[in-house]
């Protein structure tokens, strides 16, 4: 088969590109994977060995993202529910992460995000707070008074998390693509996160 047109990827911009055609298909094969990234199979033998491994490699990548995306949200700044808007907004930004954190089978996994965590730890020379950070905020927001003090923490991480997956969803289910649909699934969301978890008295 001839090289010309193949292009020629490092190690972490193939674990990128890998990860977008795995939202598109979570069971290609790397025959399949290669031809999406335009690059040979042996390329992603040679850096990865298996399929698992680039798998695996994707997903890390993107609990990562997950993780920075939460962070750009300032979560430390302004009331607590201001700051769960926030994190929203940023994760709808990463439509291939939120498909594949939650596919039916999926590739983003509980064991992903401990994983990536443990990566990022090892590169850096403090291990940083281990804390969700969604239930860290959801407490600050308790203490500020704009989150029902009622609603235990737990409860209220696990509803933001699967209202995020829910807006996610429905807006891949009528056209990911469209800017029109994907910012009517995130005002529902915020919604829904307000409606829910905000102070009667806020």
């Amino acid at each position: 088969m001839p090289v010309q047109g193949m292009r020629r990827l490092g190690r972490e911009a193939l674990v990128s590109e890998a990860l977008t055609h795995l939202a598109a298909n979570p069971q290609a094969s790397m025959i399949e994977l290669a031809q999406s990234i335009g690059v040979g199979r042996t390329t992603l033998y040679r850096h990865f060995g298996d399929r698992e491994a680039l798998v695996g490699a994707a997903a890390r990548l993107g609990a990562w993202r997950f993780g920075e995306a939460v962070m750009k949200a300032r979560p430390d700044e302004g009331t607590g529910l201001a700051a769960l808007e926030r994190i929203c907004a940023e994760l709808f930004t990463l439509p291939d992460v939120l498909t594949l954190l939650f596919a039916d089978n999926p590739i983003i996994t509980d064991e992903t995000f401990a994983e990536a965590a443990a990566e990022s730890r090892s590169g850096a020379e403090s291990a940083g707070d281990e804390d969700d950070p969604l239930e860290a905020v959801i407490a600050r927001g308790q203490a500020d008074g704009s989150i029902d003090e009622g609603v235990p923490i737990g409860w209220a991480a696990a509803f933001v998390y699967l209202a995020i997956g829910s807006g996610h969803l429905y807006s891949v289910s009528v056209g990911v693509d469209d800017p029109t649909a994907r910012a009517q699934s995130l005002e529902l969301t915020i919604r829904a996160v307000r409606k829910t978890l905000a102070s009667p008295g806020g």
